[in-house]
């Protein structure tokens, strides 16, 4: 059976042990991020939203335990798993990693085989839990969210961002590019589901209502813009 993908966060600041990790997990399937110190790893924390964090104990000065509480500041309820790695065997270290809760323990070097066991073990719960057949009297919501417009033309736009689209939706769009060509006058309107770019990546097309003959001319010229 294959394997369902998960993402994954690595981090060490040996630069070998991430690109062994990576070569390792990515073969398997999984999407890989990685970090060699903790403020990318913070960065890389709150904008990928791993599964499952690999992470190096003895990393900026043996840090790598105090990460966990930025862990849990993000997930309070424990649903990123956490496998400690370190060189480390000693009991001290083993059961600082059992206090904190974590999920694994791997000595370095780290052999395949344990990884692959360790993970396989945790698999069950490596995901975040989903609520549907809401009551649509109840289920309405606002939000916000980050993306990137790809394409636009006369009628419609493309956007990628980390959220998929299922149904029919209006948006309110918040972009420098939008207000540049004056056109947030206009209705931005989800007509059709999100397409799966990567593993958690989606590109959703909004088709544009409301623009007139000058809106028209200013997207045209974005068009024909050379290189």
């Amino acid at each position: 059976m294959a394997v369902k993908s998960k993402v994954i966060l690595l981090i060490d600041d040996d630069l070998d042990m991430l690109n062994y990790l990576r070569k390792l997990l990515e073969n398997v399937g999984h999407t890989i991020h990685t970090a060699q110190d903790l403020k990318t790893a913070q960065h890389k924390l709150t904008t990928v939203f791993p599964h499952l964090v690999l992470l190096d104990i003895n990393i900026e000065d043996e840090n790598g335990f105090t990460f966990i509480d930025e862990i849990r500041k993000v997930d309070p309820y424990k649903r990123i798993k956490i496998i400690m790695i370190s060189s480390l065997s000693s009991k001290k270290a083993l059961a600082t990693s059992k206090n904190y809760e974590t999920d694994g323990y791997l000595v370095k070097p780290v052999n395949n085989d344990i990884l692959l066991t360790t993970m396989k073990k945790i698999s069950p719960n490596l995901g975040f839990p989903e609520a549907n057949k809401l009551e649509r009297n109840f289920a309405g919501v606002m939000c916000k969210l980050i993306g990137n417009i790809t394409k636009i033309s006369e009628v419609k736009l493309t956007f990628r961002s980390k959220v998929k689209f299922t149904e029919k939706q209006k948006l309110n769009l918040n972009s420098a590019f939008i207000d540049k060509l004056e056109i947030d006058h206009a209705q931005f309107i989800i007509q059709k589901p999100s397409i799966d770019v990567s593993p958690g990546v989606y590109d959703t097309e909004a088709q544009i209502i409301g623009l007139n003959d000058n809106d028209l001319k200013e997207i045209r010229k974005i068009k024909t813009k050379k290189g």
